[in-house]
């Protein structure tokens, strides 16, 4: 999906599908703020439909559990 306003009316028709909450987590992944990252990572992978969705929201999850890990807790 590369026209960016059909990427946003998805998210609008599904907030809770996985193309919002990964756009979301992608935004909070940029500020480090990474206990939110880790639920949205989580949420987007239980609602991807699509085997490479799942395998990127799994790798995701992977990667703020080790960010938690190595630097710390960030949350706000």
């Amino acid at each position: 999906m590369s026209n960016p306003a059909l990427k946003g009316d998805e998210i609008a028709r599904n907030p809770n599908g996985y193309l919002a909450l990964a756009t979301r987590a992608a935004e909070l992944e940029r500020e480090g703020r990474y206990i939110a990252v880790l639920d949205l990572w989580k949420a987007a992978w239980k609602v991807a439909k699509n085997g490479l969705n799942q395998e990127w929201a799994k790798a995701s999850v992977d990667l703020c559990m080790t960010c938690i890990h190595r630097f710390g807790k960030r949350e706000a």
